[in-house]
């Protein structure tokens, strides 16, 4: 068994192959060898708990997260850029850096624009202490735990004398070669593919299990701090050297350039869109910034964008194809839309067969008809749509397209609601495609978020009819389960777990789950904060329901709708009695504790709780718990090997709370 000195000495080894592998390119061990190093931490570790380093590469896997993901302000707001497309507006992005600045004699810094997921990463004397998206650009969710599960954002810096505090900027992204790998396993499972990297990067991310993110082996590459004045730094192309020097993926040499004019900007962005597929990632375009420093606060920003910088975005790649027919598909609201059958085609690294039309009015408006010559493109190089129609190649004996006036599901004759665009089959409860279509919507990720249980195996189980409601769901056995195509002994089994797994459910999406009219994610969690159980809500009147903040008259009468139809009830009872338990979210906040009106910030392993059971603890007593230390809050309850939060806390003279402390105040 190794000394603490060795397990140290490990942790620093796999740091140092860390850096090697993803800073810069250059493994020097085999994935075998690596995977030994990290083995002998894990067993110094399980021999001596105490000695576990925030560095070690065990800690990249985190507990799951209950309560979703919490807001946090930026320090320094994460402007989103401004769009340029041509030779003429990069030209005038230029004029108005040297009109501003009053002088020609300034340099740009031309990178990659990646296709991914912005984030923030804040580190404090060299360790990774947290991550954030950009939400609005003011506030951003906190998801320092999924980042921790990235194994090329170094957890601790080293290599040049660093800032107290250093907050980075850059971008999460999933390779091609991870992305087809997880889609050709969610195409296994019957699942809902995702539709490109960025979105299944974005996905990944909000993954509530930092161990299900972790597996999804994302990537990060970073360009940029948030106060550029700290370190100080002349140049933004040196910005990357140093980023580089201190443990950080940057992008390669060849993929940034210092320009002094339009001529060089534009010549590295052909250069850069003719790499475009070749490229092991997605890029839309570049980003032109003011390389010195010096001019950003000078230049200052707009509302939304700062002033001295723009992406110059790649058009979006066009291919021309014939509409061989239009289908419709019915929706789990009984809405019908229109979609292109199209001659297939290779555009943008995909073949596309189908594009959707949207409505009758979008098909009217472009006068969209089967036979017709199309030039499509993916909208943000994600969703396929047709752009135009090439009219002088239209066949003579061509017709206007008309929406059918029966469902092509059940044979409902469709209605149009007066100020709706949408055509709807009001056979909600005998049209098979919005059976199938809810019982999709119930088991999704949002939703009940049953692994497992996407679209194509939901098809396969109501077409052999084993489940026709979502209540059929929980009654299924093995043996019916067997009976699906493709499914082996494996996937049996993952799907019947999967569906026991989800009887263990929030409230709240639960409610979300029932696909209530106007009901989404936010007003979910706003009716399940205020009630105990589904049958309480079942009860409310809709002046009751308005009595809830953020409950509108609308939501209110399409909540009080959905619980007046005796089927709705039936089948949440049924649900109840297939072992369904949803978990209430309701807090009964006293305002006559001490703990009332004041704000905690927890840090350190806590004894006896875990952390969301001593944040329930502090709300139910009508306190409320932040994720950092600020003038604001109030006390600091520190459990054992306490982090940086403590030093902030007592710099600001913030009470502290032992563990014991908190107890008898609880």
């Amino acid at each position: 068994m190794c000394s603490k000195k060795e397990y140290l000495d490990l942790i620093e080894e796999v740091r140092k192959h860390d850096l090697s592998y993803f800073v810069q390119a250059k493994p020097v061990i085999t994935d075998y060898a690596y995977d030994q190093l990290v083995k002998k931490i894990e067993e110094a570790e399980r021999a001596h708990p105490d000695w576990i380093s925030p560095s070690s590469p065990t800690q990249r896997v985190g507990e799951a997260l209950t309560k979703g993901f919490k807001q946090v302000g930026h320090t320094v707001p994460m402007l989103s850029l401004a769009n340029t497309y041509s030779r003429e507006e990069v030209e005038d992005f230029i004029q108005r850096v040297q009109k501003m600045l009053g002088h020609s004699r300034v340099h740009f810094c031309a990178e990659l624009k990646m296709d991914g997921v912005a984030v923030s990463v804040r580190y404090e004397k060299g360790r990774f202490v947290q991550g954030l998206t950009r939400g609005d650009g003011r506030k951003g969710d906190d998801i320092t735990a999924n980042m921790r599960t990235i194994r090329s954002l170094p957890m601790e810096l080293s290599g040049c004398p660093l800032p107290e505090v250093l907050e980075v900027r850059g971008e999460v992204f999933m390779t091609h070669h991870v992305f087809q790998a997880l889609n050709k396993e969610k195409e296994e499972e019957g699942e809902e593919l995702y539709a490109n990297p960025r979105n299944a990067t974005a996905g990944s991310m909000k993954l509530l299990d930092p161990r299900q993110a972790s597996s999804r082996n994302l990537s990060a590459v970073f360009y940029g701090f948030a106060d550029e004045n700290d370190p100080p730094m002349p140049t933004q192309y040196e910005c990357h050297q140093y980023l580089k020097k201190i443990g950080f993926p940057v992008f390669d040499q060849e993929l940034r350039q210092r320009c002094r004019d339009t001529d060089e900007i534009l010549t590295f962005a052909d250069k850069i869109e003719k790499k475009r597929h070749k490229l092991p990632f997605d890029i839309d375009g570049i980003v032109v910034k003011v390389d010195e420093l010096k001019y950003h606060d000078q230049l200052g920003v707009t509302g939304k964008s700062p002033r001295w910088a723009v992406a110059y975005k790649f058009a979006p790649e066009q291919a021309s194809t014939r509409i061989n027919d239009i289908t419709v598909q019915v929706g789990r609201t009984g809405v019908l839309t229109p979609v292109a059958e199209l001659e297939p085609v290779h555009l943008a690294g995909s073949t596309i067969s189908r594009a959707t039309l949207h409505n009758q009015e979008e098909v009217e408006r472009k006068d969209i008809r089967i036979g017709d010559m199309v030039v499509i493109e993916k909208g943000g190089d994600v969703i396929p749509k047709v752009v135009e129609v090439d009219k002088r190649r239209r066949p003579h004996d061509s017709h206007p397209w008309k929406m059918p006036r029966n469902c092509p599901s059940c044979g409902t004759h469709v209605v149009h609601t007066e100020g709706e665009v949408a055509v709807r089959c009001p056979n909600s409860t005998g049209c098979p495609e919005q059976q199938m279509g809810r019982l999709a919507y119930f088991a999704s990720k949002d939703a009940m978020d049953i692994e497992h249980l996407g679209e194509k195996v939901v098809e396969q189980l109501f077409q052999k009819k084993l489940v026709h409601r979502p209540s059929d769901i929980f009654a299924l056995t093995k043996e019916e389960l067997a009976t699906l195509d493709g499914f082996k002994e494996k996937s049996v089994q993952n799907l019947y777990e999967s569906i026991d797994r989800a009887r263990h459910v929030s409230l709240a999406r639960f409610i979300l789950a029932l696909g209530i009219k106007y009901v989404g994610e936010g007003v979910a969690e706003l009716l399940a904060e205020h009630v105990e159980e589904i049958d309480e809500l079942a009860k409310m009147n809709v002046e009751e329901l308005k009595e809830i903040p953020g409950i509108g008259d609308k939501i209110a009468h399409g909540v009080v709708d959905y619980f007046k139809d005796p089927s709705h009830l039936k089948e949440i009872h049924m649900l109840l009695e297939n072992g369904v338990k949803p978990k209430a979210m309701k807090l009964k906040k006293r305002k006559d504790h001490a703990f009332s009106d004041k704000t905690f910030v927890l840090t350190g392993a806590l004894q006896k709780y875990t952390r969301d059971e001593a944040a329930q603890l502090i709300k139910e007593r009508g306190g409320k718990v932040t994720g950092s230390v600020s003038k604001n809050t109030d006390y600091l309850l520190v459990g054992e090997d306490a982090g940086s939060k403590l030093d902030k806390a007592r710099q600001l003279g913030v009470k502290t709370l032992t563990e014991e402390e908190f107890e008898k105040i609880l």
